[in-house]
């Protein structure tokens, strides 16, 4: 038995010697992992750590600064399992736990980082930290209204949390829609420190925000004013004499003509419009002409459009439905605006209709667009001096027509290209007004630079009357060609000035209808 006892204590030597050594090992690993995640030798420092943890799986330090580690690489799944160690194991690391429900939140793991959070809440673990995690948790849930509590108790209980505190508040009160409240937030933050990363990520919103404030406004009013040139006020005819038809022969002279023009288009968006899939807009729109020298082509042009619609996925239906009113002078000295009948003697056409349309969004450049349209037309007599009008020159009656378009847009949304066919048939009660009708236009729109626009449309209309003409005897057809041009500068966010050209020729097998204008002038817009 005493010859055995040298021999046990060199088994038990050596096994503390292994003991020991595997200790030491172990200290070694966390010790240089430690000293290279001081160095932010993170990649280096995992390899320390792992060995570490491989050599003590129950040590939570170990635990905690291999999961802070993967946090800090961005890899916060693998960081996930680590620091969950380090705040279940004993003994355990308080400061695990703010990590722990960082990269539950970052993965998505909404109801597990909200056990953490009340696990923090209830021992009072880095109480404002926590209450700022809570807001970004409940944030992600698209619960606002409660994460803006939570940031508010985080700034409270932590005042250097509050800037980034009402970085997230702004944000919370922009997904609310409380766009006002939103803005004034991030003006805030622009004004504590206004060289800071936030106050920049700030400004970006602010101007965003703004951008949107002004987009979603739900009334809107555009004012214009202009003077121009019309080369044929009273569409005098190219070729032949314009006695071709007796009804016409006061027209004869003073084709050419100077004229101001003013325009007023005033809107209304119903504000559910800008949260909600289904719509609604108003729009009143007001043109005016009053000529120089022939004040019998004075003009007043008013319309009206509600339009009900509904938007979903790529597709945007609208309903408008159309009212128009025209006030023509007709009569030499006799200015419409200075009578008090005025709206009744220069009554000229009244109209109504419907017009279904389905914008289809191809992509974010691509748009398809199909409409279909109904108006009812309903035109005065001239004057009552006039001979009793031909019920074949009867222009009261309906029109159907069907569209399809197709924009490209470019140049970030600030460009366009647009193409569209419409086919029509208009039916009347005099049989010298119906016809069928192919007509084919585009659209171009150009950003030359921030502030200058080039726009040019055409449009080109083939109508068939359907009828002979009980003046001339034959079908009359009319190919009507019109090219503008215009180019647009911005003075201000809110003021355009506009060049404009407009040509127009109308070929038509019947001369008096067979003429060439052209209108040039420049305008000043105004948005409020």
């Amino acid at each position: 038995m005493k010859k055995n006892i040298p021999f046990m204590l060199s088994i038990i030597v050596f096994i503390a010697f292994v003991f020991s050594s595997s200790i030491v090992s172990a200290e070694t690993a966390l010790d240089k992992g430690i000293k290279e995640f001081n160095e932010e030798n993170y990649e280096e420092a995992v390899k320390y750590f792992e060995n570490a943890r491989k050599a003590d799986p129950k040590s939570t330090m170990a635990a905690f600064y291999l999961g802070l580690t993967y946090k800090i690489l961005e890899d916060p799944a693998s960081a996930i399992p680590h620091l969950r160690d380090a705040v279940t194991m004993e003994p355990k690391i308080k400061e695990a736990l703010v990590e722990l429900i960082d990269v539950l939140i970052q993965t998505d793991k909404f109801e597990e980082a909200k056990k953490w959070i009340e696990v923090a809440e209830k021992e009072q673990i880095y109480p404002a930290r926590v209450q700022f995690l809570k807001g970004t948790n409940l944030m992600k849930e698209n619960k606002n209204n409660e994460a803006i509590v939570a940031f508010e108790k985080a700034k409270e209980l932590d005042k250097t949390l509050a800037q980034a505190a009402d970085f997230q508040i702004a944000n919370a009160y922009m997904r609310l829609g409380n766009l006002k409240e939103s803005r004034k937030r991030f003006q805030a933050l622009i004004t504590i420190d206004p060289k800071s990363d936030l106050a920049g990520y700030a400004r970006d919103y602010e101007n965003a925000i703004t951008e949107k404030l002004d987009a979603e406004r739900p009334f809107r009013l555009t004012v214009g004013l202009g003077y121009k040139y019309d080369s044929n006020v009273n569409a005098r005819p190219t070729t032949g004499t314009i006695f071709d038809n007796p009804n016409f022969s006061s027209f004869v002279s003073g084709q050419e003509d100077y004229f101001i023009n003013a325009t007023l288009r005033a809107v209304y968006i119903a504000p559910f419009s800008f949260k909600k899939p289904y719509n609604l807009a108003v729009q009143y729109y007001l043109y005016l002409d009053r000529y120089m020298r022939r004040d019998d082509y004075n003009l007043a042009q008013h319309s009206l459009s509600i339009a009900p619609g509904y938007s979903f996925s790529r597709v945007a239906l609208s309903l408008p439905f159309i009212f128009g009113y025209i006030n023509l002078q007709r009569e030499k000295g006799d200015d419409f605006l200075n009578k008090l009948d005025w709206w009744e003697d220069t009554k000229y056409q009244k109209s109504a209709g419907v017009n279904p349309t389905m914008r289809y969004m191809v992509n974010d450049k691509n748009i398809l667009e199909l409409s279909y349209g109904f108006m009812i037309n309903k035109y005065y007599t001239t004057t009552d001096n006039t001979a009793p009008r031909d019920p074949n020159e009867d222009r009261d009656g309906r029109s159907n027509s069907g569209s399809i378009g197709w924009m490209y847009l470019f140049k970030d949304g600030n460009g366009l290209l647009a193409l569209r066919y419409t086919y029509s048939v208009n039916e009347t009660d005099g049989r010298n007004w119906t016809y069928n009708e192919n007509r084919f236009n585009l659209s171009f729109i150009y950003p030359l630079t921030k502030n200058f626009k080039f726009q040019f449309t055409s449009d080109a209309a083939f109508a068939k009357y359907r009828y002979d003409n009980t003046t001339f005897n034959i079908k009359r057809r009319n190919d009507t060609f019109i090219n503008s041009v215009s180019l647009t500068y911005s003075l201000t966010k809110n003021m355009d000035i506009i060049g404009q050209y407009t040509y127009t020729r109308d070929n038509c097998n019947i001369s008096t209808y067979d003429y060439k204008r052209s209108v040039a002038g420049i305008n000043i817009e105004y948005r409020l």
